[in-house]
C-alpha cells in the first residue's frame, strides 16, 4: 500500500491528501529517524509551517508502522507556540480603542434586519460567521441545486435552510469548494428577497462601507480583525481559517492592526 492510498483509507479530503503528499515530497529520503525529522521541521522559517510538516510525518511514521512520539510531541509544542504567538497579535488588537467590538457589530447587524434592511443583514451575517472576503458575496440565490454551476456561487434556498456554496473565491485552487449549511431564520428569510446577493458590477467596497457606517465605516479586511481579536485561540483560528480559506501562518502575519 502507497502512502497516498493509506491517506485515502482515512476519509481525508482531496486537499488535505495533496498537501500531506506535497510536505512528505518535500523531505525528500529522510527514512524514519525521528531524530533527522525534527532537524529538518527546525529549519522551516515559521511555526505554522512546522505543524503542517509535522502532522505529515507523524502520519507518515504510522504508515510505516514506526513510533511517532517524539513528532507528536513536536506537534505539541507547534500548537503551543503557534498558541502563544496568537494570543500576543490578538492583546495588541483588543487594545485599539477605535474599533467596535464583536458585540456590536451584532447588534448593529440585528438592526438592519429589524429595519428590513436584508441585504445588509445577510452580508453582515456572512462576514461574522465564516469571515469572508468581499468577492465571496458575489452570488445567486437559487431554489434548486440544478440550477448551479461549478464556477460561481450560490445560495440554495430551502424552506427552513440554506446551503451556501462557493465554487470561485481567493483559494479556491487550494481548498476547493466550500459548502455552508445556515439554518439561522433571520438569514434564511434576508436572503429568499434577492436573486443575487451582489453582483460582479457592484462596487462592493462602498456597499460594505455604506452598510457599516453607524459603526465606523469598517471594511471586509477590518471585520476579520475584529473576529480574529475575539478568537484568539488555536480552536478559533482553525475554525476561521477553514472557512475563509486562508492558512493559520497568513492569519497570524497579516491581520494584526498597526
Amino acid at each position: 500500500m502507497e502512502f497516498r492510498q493509506y491517506l485515502e483509507n482515512q476519509n481525508l479530503a482531496e486537499t488535505t491528501i495533496q498537501a500531506h503528499l506535497r510536505n512528505q515530497e518535500r523531505f525528500g529520503a529522510v527514512g524514519t529517524s525521528q531524530r533527522i525529522m525534527v532537524k529538518k521541521l527546525n529549519e522551516y522559517p515559521t511555526w505554522p509551517r512546522r505543524l503542517s510538516a509535522a502532522n505529515t510525518l507523524s502520519k507518515y511514521l504510522k504508515f510505516k508502522q514506526q513510533p511517532n512520539d517524539q513528532i507528536v510531541q513536536y506537534i505539541h509544542n507547534a500548537n503551543n507556540e503557534i498558541q502563544k504567538d496568537a494570543t500576543k497579535r490578538q492583546i495588541d488588537l483588543s487594545h485599539d480603542p477605535c474599533l467596535p467590538t464583536l458585540r456590536e457589530m451584532k447588534a448593529h447587524m440585528n438592526s438592519l434586519f429589524d429595519k428590513g434592511d436584508y441585504r445588509g443583514y445577510a452580508i453582515m451575517y456572512l462576514f461574522l460567521t465564516y469571515t469572508l472576503r468581499n468577492q465571496d458575496l458575489i452570488a445567486r440565490v437559487v431554489k434548486s441545486k440544478k440550477e448551479t454551476n461549478e464556477t460561481e456561487n450560490y445560495f440554495i434556498v430551502g424552506r427552513k435552510r440554506v446551503i451556501y456554496l462557493r465554487n470561485k473565491y481567493k483559494t479556491a485552487d487550494k481548498y476547493g469548494t466550500k459548502s455552508h449549511v445556515i439554518t439561522n431564520p433571520k438569514f434564511v428569510t434576508a436572503i429568499k428577497n434577492f436573486n443575487y446577493l451582489l453582483r460582479e458590477t457592484d462596487n462592493i467596497d462602498r456597499v460594505i462601507k455604506k452598510i457599516t457606517e453607524d459603526i465606523g465605516g469598517v471594511t471586509e479586511s477590518v471585520i476579520a480583525k475584529i473576529v480574529l481579536r475575539e478568537n484568539n485561540t488555536m480552536a478559533g483560528l482553525k475554525k476561521i481559517s477553514h472557512n475563509r480559506g486562508t492558512d493559520i501562518s497568513t492569519l497570524i502575519n497579516s491581520y494584526n492592526i498597526t
